[in-house]
């Protein structure tokens, strides 16, 4: 079965294993990054009678629960991600892309802490031009 991850997630916070919260999670991590809109466009028409109130209940829940992260690109909507290992975000000034570029910050983290600040939760983004419109 291809959601026994998402399943997996839900009930080692748990939650309740429902059609909708498989189906957001999975329709957040195939989109990789994905508004409130494009979660909401993409679900409805496996579940004509969701309501945009219900995800954005789903969604604060699995914010609160560090299943799903949101993301903050200057001039842009929310975004959320699947929460995943530590990462920066390069959003391309021409077609608006957001990827995720894997990095280590345990040493970003390191030099905020020595100098008496204390990080909970660290993001990065870079913005620029991605390798496809670089072409």
């Amino acid at each position: 079965m291809k959601e026994n991850w998402i399943i997996d997630i839900l009930r080692s916070k748990g939650f309740k294993v429902t059609p909708q919260r498989i189906a957001l999670i999975d329709t957040t991590s195939k989109a990789g990054h994905a508004s409130v809109e494009q979660i909401y466009k993409s679900m409805k028409d496996g579940f004509p009678a969701i309501s945009l109130t219900t995800i954005y209940k789903i969604i604060g829940i699995f914010l609160h629960n560090e299943i799903i992260k949101e993301i903050h690109i200057a001039g842009k909507k929310k975004i959320y991600e699947i929460k995943k290992s530590p990462h920066a975000h390069h959003v391309c000034a021409v077609c608006g892309r957001i990827s995720d570029i894997y990095i280590d910050t345990k040493d970003l983290v390191g030099q905020i802490k020595s100098k008496g600040y204390e990080t909970t939760s660290p993001a990065i983004y870079c913005y620029g031009i991605c390798p496809d419109c670089r072409k």
